[in-house]
């Protein structure tokens, strides 16, 4: 089973809409991880996200460009949401997903599955950076990749 997790592109500044969608640089920043996803024939079939419209809007292009037509808001996938519940959710899948959501949420999930200390810096989760983890077997889960869009520039 792999995990994709990916951080929301650049959103708009608060001062300037209070929903914080995409900026344009976050949505082309988002596509050129879509088309990283697909030219590496990377089928997800699940994508979930937090209710925020820049996560929604960040998932939204993903998905198309992978094809995925199962779009899932999730609760459970806020900054400040534990992780406990969804490494439970995760050791119980057999499928695909990818999860897009926010600091801290994400490298919290990450270091608690691949078993690093919290604090560990292992991810910085930049705007628009992708994780991929692999479970092997019922609990060790392994980091494929991670890469951030202006690499693929």
């Amino acid at each position: 089973m792999r995990l994709y997790l990916l951080r929301h592109g650049e959103p708009q500044p608060e001062g300037k809409d209070p929903e914080r969608r995409l900026t344009s640089r976050g949505r082309l920043d988002i596509a050129t991880i879509g088309r990283f996803l697909e030219q590496n024939s990377l089928y997800i079939p699940e994508i979930w996200h937090s209710e925020k419209a820049r996560v929604r809007e960040t998932a939204e292009i993903v998905a198309q460009s992978v094809g995925t037509t199962m779009l899932l808001e999730k609760p459970g996938l806020a900054p400040l949401d534990p992780v406990g519940p969804i490494r439970g959710d995760m050791s119980a899948r057999e499928d695909d997903v990818m999860l897009v959501g926010h600091l801290p949420f994400l490298p919290l999930l990450a270091n608690l599955l691949l078993g690093v200390p919290a604090e560990t810096d292992i991810f910085r989760f930049k705007t628009g950076e992708i994780a991929c983890l692999e479970r092997d077997g019922e609990r060790c889960w392994r980091l494929l990749f991670s890469i951030y869009p202006r690499l693929l520039e």
